[in-house]
């Protein structure tokens, strides 16, 4: 005898507030800057207590959406897309082994292949300009020691990023850029010569902006693959580095 067909479970009340505002965010009908209604006016707009309204509120902050604070009669604040969210939960896969560092590493080289061939095709005269800036940041943040270096690493991606012109490739590759670099720092920190790396990182950026100025996409795709697995590979299990290798190496000027 065939069981009766159960009805969809109903949305808990803070559920559908929350439901409705990332539907408006995602269509652009709420934009970057724009505030929600104030406590009082969500509670009389879904006819819920003022607590479903602040559990909506605390998981669209939780998720990166908004800014709040409970009772502010000018509403939540609109947030432009933030790498937050996705980290923590990539962060979260590797930590309970659900992603490993070869996993991790692959996906990185994907995504930034991606994002330094898109730059070289699209790129302005600006992003130019801001890649320059980014380089000669790092090069003054040598003296201050690997983590304002770092910092403007980070910076430099961020730039090439922007320059692919693709949001979603900008949020992804700064959440995995964060997620490897929290596995492995304690090994970096322990086997690397800080000056030596850091030189070798600026020469690889400044090869990158070339490629990226000159608008040759083959050559800025298979820089970000060979220089993560450069930088990484000697981490990754001796069984696994092969298939690394053979992605780092795919592509590569000497191979056409």
């Amino acid at each position: 005898m065939s069981q009766p067909a159960r009805n969809p479970a109903k949305p808990r009340a803070f559920e559908a507030i929350v439901s409705h505002v990332e539907t408006r965010v995602l269509s652009g009908e709420l934009r970057i800057g724009d505030r929600l209604p104030g406590e009082r006016e969500l509670v009389t707009q879904f006819q819920v207590g003022r607590s479903s309204v602040r559990e909506a509120m605390r998981v669209l902050e939780s998720n990166g959406l908004i800014a709040s604070r409970p009772g502010d009669p000018r509403g939540a604040l609109v947030l432009s897309p933030s790498p937050a969210p996705l980290g923590k939960m990539i962060t979260r896969l590797t930590h309970s082994s659900a992603s490993s560092l070869v996993d991790l590493l692959i996906y990185r080289m994907t995504l930034e292949s991606s994002a330094n061939s898109l730059a070289a095709i699209r790129r302005s005269d600006a992003d130019l300009e801001q890649l320059e800036q980014a380089i000669a940041l790092m090069r003054a943040a040598r003296a201050q020691g690997q983590a304002a270096f770092s910092e403007a690493d980070l910076d430099f991606h961020a730039v090439v990023a922007k320059a692919s012109g693709h949001t979603l490739l900008q949020i992804t590759a700064a959440a995995v850029r964060q997620s490897i670099e929290q596995l492995i720092a304690k090994s970096i920190e322990e086997s690397s010569d800080d000056e030596a790396l850091m030189a070798r990182t600026i020469e690889h950026h400044q090869k990158v902006f070339a490629a990226i100025q000159t608008q040759d996409a083959h050559l800025a795709e298979h820089l970000a693959r060979s220089s993560l697995f450069e930088y990484y590979g000697h981490l990754v299990p001796a069984e696994q580095r092969e298939a690394l290798a053979a992605l780092a190496s795919f592509g590569s000027p000497e191979s056409v």
